[in-house]
């Protein structure tokens, strides 16, 4: 081997290491960082976690009132008023009669949600059920439906759908009083409060 080959093989060799050891000095750089992103929590550990099933919410589901359950005073029934509809300005029209009515307003904006298919929907959590009855008497048309994924707060959504007409008329409106005894929708379940 003449001195000339003996260079060209060890450039070569030289040039193999410094691309074998780089890459393996990149490869440990990066999973160095990984490692200190896992150990500060701003990286999930993706392995040894335990299983988890998602928690099946049980939708459209009309909760029944029980038996004797007397309305409860507007004033003490608190809402988000949604509108679901291309109409401008109708869930602030709706708000604007609802509060004439006693009711209190938390909220108006536009549904994000799923078009409702009923001219009225009315979300209840477990523990406004009552409410949601009591209100549910100010519209012709109107569904009652459980969100067991909402807040512990008593607060209902309304929802605005295309078919939505207004309120009852007055005069049906001056016949609902505190008190009087509501009852249930056909096909209601049960719901554990």
């Amino acid at each position: 081997m003449s001195m000339n080959q003996r260079a060209q093989y060890r450039r070569r060799l030289q040039q193999r290491q410094t691309v074998i050891f780089g890459t393996l000095a990149l490869i440990m750089a990066v999973a160095m960082l990984l490692a200190s992103a896992w150990w500060t929590g701003v990286l999930p550990f993706p392995f040894g976690q335990e299983f988890t099933k998602k928690e099946v919410v049980a939708k459209d589901v009309v909760p029944c009132i029980v038996e004797g359950t007397p309305s409860v005073p507007n004033s003490d029934i608190s809402v988000r008023v949604y509108n679901a509809t291309n109409r401008s300005g109708l869930a602030n029209s709706v708000a604007g009669k609802l509060k004439e009515q006693g009711v209190v307003i938390v909220e108006e904006g536009n549904w994000k949600g799923t078009k409702p298919q009923s001219p009225t929907v009315i979300y209840t959590p477990s523990s406004a059920i009552p409410e949601a009855y009591t209100l549910a008497r100010m519209f012709p048309e109107v569904k009652v439906f459980h969100d067991p994924t909402s807040s512990k707060n008593q607060v209902l959504d309304i929802v605005l759908g295309d078919n939505f007409e207004g309120l009852k008329s007055g005069d049906d409106l001056a016949t609902l009083a505190d008190g009087q005894e509501l009852t249930s929708f056909e096909g209601c379940q049960e719901i554990d409060r």
